[in-house]
């Protein structure tokens, strides 16, 4: 059992997997800039862009998992970038500075430049997998590049181990059901995200995988549902949005975005699918 630092511990994701935590016998600190509203875990207060508070936090733990980020469009894209990167520099400064090898990123499947382009491209080729360009346009898919590639530095001037994860769009059942139906008819709105999804309850799942993997350096893992969330099959959306991308799949019902390399490295299998709570 260790002891792990869970930041943005009041958000969502990190709300299922503090319990994951506790439940397996880990000691859980979370930090956050909001205090959860029902605190399951030690919580501190801190500016994760102060170094000095992240060495706090820090301070005594055995693994870090760093959740916390700004979203595009909730602040300015400059404040979106600056917090994001300033804070995993941090974070990783910080970890090695204190002797801890062990770290999980939350990166995201934007890195591909999806959803939050300014122009429009399509896949080189699909399934996407983490051999596939990364083709960033804002601010927020940017700053997750840049953290990546700051896991690599530090990897290469430490003996740290950093796994950074990269979810699609995350659910819960009742958003999924406020938010997906209306798009099975006009799959268009769904392009943008390429018709991934995926369980929050999976998405706490890989996080725990990722502390409890045993590998050397830095790897990137996409995470995702096994499947689109549209009822159709996926090829023929790829043929009809994406015609110039080239398809590697046989299957009817594929996720446009691979979750393979997770599979055979972390052991992740996605437990939830949308017709589980949609049927």
């Amino acid at each position: 059992m260790m002891r792990v630092v869970v930041t943005g511990g009041s958000g969502l994701v990190a709300t299922y997997l503090i319990e994951n935590l506790l439940r397996s016998g880990h000691e859980v600190v979370s930090v956050d800039r909001v205090k959860p509203a029902a605190p399951r875990a030690k919580y501190r207060l801190a500016d994760l862009e102060d170094l000095g508070h992240v060495y706090s936090c820090l301070e005594n733990a055995e693994a870090v998992i760093h959740l916390a980020a700004l979203h595009l469009g909730t602040e300015p894209n400059q404040v979106v970038f600056r917090t994001n990167v300033m804070s995993t520099y941090n974070i990783l400064e910080a970890s090695a500075g204190l002797g801890i090898r062990k770290v999980v990123l939350a990166s995201s499947k934007s890195v591909l430049g999806y959803p939050g382009f300014y122009r429009a491209f399509a896949p080189r080729y699909a399934p996407i997998d983490e051999a596939h360009p990364l083709l960033a346009q804002d601010s927020y898919a940017l700053s997750k590049v840049v953290c990546e590639e700051t896991a690599s530095a530090f990897v290469r001037r430490t003996d740290m181990s950093v796994i950074s994860l990269r979810p699609t769009w995350i659910h819960t059942p009742d958003t999924f059901r406020q938010y997906i139906p209306p798009i099975w008819d006009n799959p268009v709105a769904g392009a943008s995200i390429l018709w991934c999804y995926v369980d929050v309850r999976d998405v706490a799942q890989a996080f725990e995988l990722a502390l409890n993997a045993e590998l050397v350096g830095h790897e990137s893992f996409y995470i995702a549902a096994d499947n689109s969330f549209m009822k159709g099959p996926t090829s023929e959306l790829m043929r009809r949005f994406y015609p110039n991308t080239e398809l590697r799949s046989d299957r009817d019902d594929w996720s446009v975005l691979s979750s393979a390399k997770a599979a055979r490295m972390l052991g992740y299998k996605p437990r939830y699918s949308w017709e589980s709570y949609l049927g």
